[in-house]
């Protein structure tokens, strides 16, 4: 069986739950409004984890999706996560990231550093051994968190021969937001965890700067 947790901010979208409703697979749908956790997106999932550790139906095969709803993908999707290994992370073709710390860029590259975590499966006990998401980092900086921290411990994260498309992501300009894309705190929290390197201090001035450039 899959279980598709979703956190949402906000809204409930039309076109996502058309999506859901065309799949060739069966799963459990659980979703969960991540503007009560104050925009914690990471906080959702957490949630979600602690539900899956209680669940006593799940089993040792089934298989763990987490999909944000501001996406439109097609009808073998879940189909094709499930067929998600062990110790393995399966995402979308595209959705894998090489971290160029020089640059302070994440893009595809020749090898997979992390990944965007908008649609990802894992195996049931791989996500209940995960430990969640970070508590300090919340919004777009947790699923790069997430899949540094997984591959570290030995996961293999592949891409399936699938493409979700993103389809309207709300943008907030207030850089101290707490799902601000550039918040200056949290990514200061992220260089600390996983940037320190000899760029590090040139990062970090990054981050500032950008800062008050925009302003």
């Amino acid at each position: 069986m899959i279980f598709v947790f979703v956190p949402y901010y906000d809204k409930w979208n039309d076109y996502f739950q058309q999506c859901l409703d065309n799949q060739t697979a069966e799963f459990i749908l659980m979703k969960y409004n991540a503007k009560e956790m104050g925009g914690y997106w990471g906080g959702a999932c957490n949630y979600f984890l602690k539900q899956v550790k209680t669940y006593m139906g799940i089993t040792y095969d089934d298989t763990i999706c987490i999909m944000c709803n501001d996406i439109t993908f097609d009808d073998d999707l879940l189909a094709e996560g499930n067929k998600v290994k062990k110790n393995e992370i399966l995402i979308p073709d595209g959705y894998d990231i090489q971290i160029d710390w020089k640059t302070k860029k994440m893009a595809k590259g020749d090898r997979i550093d992390t990944f965007i975590g908008r649609t990802f499966f894992m195996k049931a006990p791989d996500f209940i051994r995960s430990g969640g998401f970070s508590k300090l980092i919340p919004h777009n900086l947790s699923d790069y968190d997430f899949g540094i921290r997984m591959i570290k411990r030995g996961m293999t994260v592949r891409t399936m021969d699938k493409q979700i498309h993103h389809v309207d992501h709300a943008k907030n300009h207030n850089p101290w937001s707490i799902i601000s894309v550039n918040n200056p705190l949290f990514w200061t929290i992220f260089l600390l965890k996983h940037g320190r390197n000899r760029y590090f201090f040139l990062n970090l001035l990054k981050v500032w700067a950008e800062l008050i450039l925009n302003r």
